[in-house]
């Protein structure tokens, strides 16, 4: 009789791995954005979570670090890679107020953008950019941390 209750152990104790694993950013994802070089997060796909009459799906991205730039400001753009391979702009945000922070995954800032139905056919891609705000701008110094990113 133990063995069966072992197995069942075993089995619940790979599933919240599982569950853990999954809700981390993928290996190899690049976390920190500065100008020139965007943060990239895949968010694992949540396909039983919408149905035809449910409200559209959104993608919250988790900002647990920035910088502010040496002049000026800088504003996000977050994009999402199609399945053939473009990107679509999903949204942008500016951190307020324009100044450092860093903090843990529980008191990250939090930006949500309409996800389009038809991009949750796996894990979606992100990318989250640094841009400056202004033409003359060139938003050096600035940095962005991506926590994490996950579809609701």
């Amino acid at each position: 009789m133990r063995v069966p209750c072992l197995w069942v152990i075993a089995a619940g104790c790979a599933l919240a791995l599982l569950a853990l694993l999954a809700s981390m950013a993928a290996e190899g994802d690049q976390l920190i954005a500065t100008v020139g070089k965007p943060a990239i997060v895949t968010v694992p796909p949540k396909p039983d979570s919408f149905t035809a009459g449910s409200s559209a799906p959104r993608v919250v991205v988790h900002v647990t670090g920035y910088q502010p730039p040496q002049q000026g400001s800088v504003r996000g753009v977050v994009k999402v890679q199609k399945p053939d391979g473009t990107e679509q702009e999903i949204g942008t945000f500016g951190v307020f107020p324009d100044t450092a922070f860093k903090a843990d995954s529980s008191r990250s800032r939090a930006y949500s953008f309409a996800l389009p139905k038809e991009l949750l056919t796996g894990a979606v891609k992100l990318k989250v950019e640094i841009v400056p705000d202004r033409a003359q701008a060139t938003g050096e110094g600035a940095q962005l941390e991506v926590g994490r990113a996950e579809i609701q």
